[in-house]
C-alpha cells in the first residue's frame, strides 16, 4: 500500500481517505502482505485455545506451549513495525496511530470479556472455586479498564475472566510504546530495548525457574520485559528484512508450519530459552520470506479476518462449554473425545466470524470523524 492519502486504523488492514470528503474508510479483502504470518498469527490463538482444552482430560497438550505468545509478540512487532514505516502513518500523529488501533482491538476484546463475564456465572453465583459475586463483578470491571487482578483465582490469572487476554493488553502497550519510539529509519534504539529486555527475562527466568511470565499474579511483572523482547526483536527483524530479505532462501509454507508445529513439542528442560533466542527469529523471518502459492493467500486473507477474535474468544467458548458438559450432564468419554474437541472448535470459528462482522457492521455505521 503505496497511496499518500493511506491511515492506519489496525496494522493489517489499510484506510483510504476520501478524496472529496477527507474521511478515513476501511478498504475491505485487502491482503496485507506476509501471508504466512497472519496465518500463524490465528495458528497462536488456536494452540493456545487447544492446549487449554486439553488440560482437564489430558494435561498439558504442548510442552512448550508458552512459546506461542513469544511467536505471537514477534509477528506483532514485525508487522507493527511495517504498518508504522508507511510514510502515511509517519506523518500521522501518535494520539491519531495508537487511538485507531485501540478503537480496533478495545471491542473486540471487550465483547470476548464479556462472554468471559458470562461464563464464570456459575461459579459466582454458586460461591465456587474462590469466586463470589463481588469479586466476579469486580473482575470485569478491572478488565474493562485494562486493569490486572493479582489474586489466587483461575491459577492465579491476572485476567481471570479470560486468562490468554494479558497478551492482547500488553500488545497494545507495546503498539503505543514502539509508536512512540519513532524508530523506522534509526532502529538503534531498538538493539538497546532489545537487549536490555532479554537481560531482564534471562535473569527473572533464572528466578524463577519459568520462562512463560506474564499471565499469573505471581510472575506478571516480567511479562513486560518478555512483550518488549518480542517486540522489539520483530521489529528489528522487519528492518533486516527489508534490506536483506531477498538474499535468503525461500522455504515452501509445509516447512514453516511443520516448524511452528515442532516448536511446541520439545520436552526437553529449559529448552525455551533456545527456542526464544533463536528459534522464534529463524520462524518469524522464514514465514516473511516462505512461498506464497493460491491456498495460503486465501486462508491468510481468513486468518487477518478473524485471528484476534479467535485468540480471545477460544477462553470463554471453552469455558461456557464445559458448564454446559456439566448442565447437560454430558458423557466425559465425548467431551474429551476428537468429536467433542470439534464440536467446541466449530463453535470457536463461528463466534469469531460473528464478532469480527459486529465489529465491521459497527466501523461502517459510526460517524465520521472531524
Amino acid at each position: 500500500m503505496n497511496e499518500p492519502n493511506a491511515i492506519l486504523l489496525d496494522h493489517h488492514e489499510p484506510v483510504r481517505r476520501s478524496a472529496e470528503t477527507g474521511v478515513a474508510s476501511p478498504t475491505r479483502g485487502v491482503n496485507e502482505g506476509y501471508p504466512m504470518l497472519q496465518m500463524l498469527r490465528m495458528l497462536v490463538g488456536l494452540s493456545i485455545f487447544a492446549g487449554h482444552w486439553s488440560e482437564p482430560y489430558f494435561g498439558q497438550m504442548w510442552p512448550q506451549g508458552q512459546i506461542a505468545i513469544d511467536i505471537f509478540f514477534m509477528i506483532e512487532g514485525f508487522l507493527s513495525m511495517r504498518f508504522l514505516s508507511q510514510p502515511a502513518v509517519v506523518g500521522a500523529s501518535w494520539r491519531r496511530v495508537v487511538g485507531d488501533r485501540i478503537a480496533h482491538v478495545y471491542p473486540i476484546y471487550a465483547m470476548a470479556l464479556i462472554a468471559g463475564f458470562c461464563s464464570f456465572a456459575p461459579l459466582a453465583l454458586k460461591h465456587a472455586e474462590g469466586w463470589t459475586i463481588a469479586n466476579w463483578v469486580g473482575a470485569f470491571f478491572s478488565g474493562l479498564v485494562l486493569m490486572p487482578v493479582f489474586s489466587p483465582r483461575v491459577y492465579g490469572s491476572v485476567f481471570p475472566l479470560n486468562p490468554p487476554s494479558w497478551a492482547i493488553v500488553l500488545e497494545l502497550f507495546g503498539f503505543a510504546f514502539l509508536a512512540a519510539l519513532r524508530v523506522q529509519g534509526s532502529p538503534g534504539r531498538l538493539v538497546v530495548l532489545w537487549v536490555g529486555a532479554m537481560s531482564a527475562c534471562l535473569a527473572l527466568g533464572a528466578l524463577w525457574h519459568d520462562p512463560n511470565a506474564g499471565w499469573s499474579a505471581a510472575h506478571y511483572w516480567g511479562g513486560w520485559p518478555r512483550m518488549i523482547l518480542s517486540f522489539c526483536g520483530g521489529a528489528l527483524l522487519w528492518h533486516l528484512h527489508r534490506r536483506h530479505g531477498t538474499r535468503g532462501p525461500t522455504l515452501p509454507p509445509t516447512y514453516v508450519l511443520a516448524g511452528f508445529v515442532g516448536m511446541h513439542l520439545p520436552a526437553i528442560r529449559f529448552i525455551g530459552w533456545p527456542l526464544l533466542a533463536f528459534g522464534v527469529p529463524v520462524l518469524v523471518w522464514s514465514g516473511a520470506a516462505c512461498a506464497r502459492p493460491a491456498w495460503l493467500e486465501t486462508i491468510a486473507g481468513y486468518a487477518r479476518r478473524n485471528a484476534l477474535a479467535i485468540y480471545l474468544l477460544g477462553y470463554p467458548v471453552m469455558m461456557i462449554w464445559r458448564y454446559a458438559d456439566t448442565a447437560f450432564t454430558m458423557r466425559p468419554s465425548f467431551a474429551e473425545s476428537p468429536a467433542g474437541f470439534a464440536l467446541v472448535l466449530g463453535s470457536l470459528l463461528a463466534a469469531s466470524v460473528t464478532v469480527m462482522r459486529l465489529q465491521n457492521n459497527t466501523v461502517r455505521v459510526a460517524p465520521a470523524r472531524p
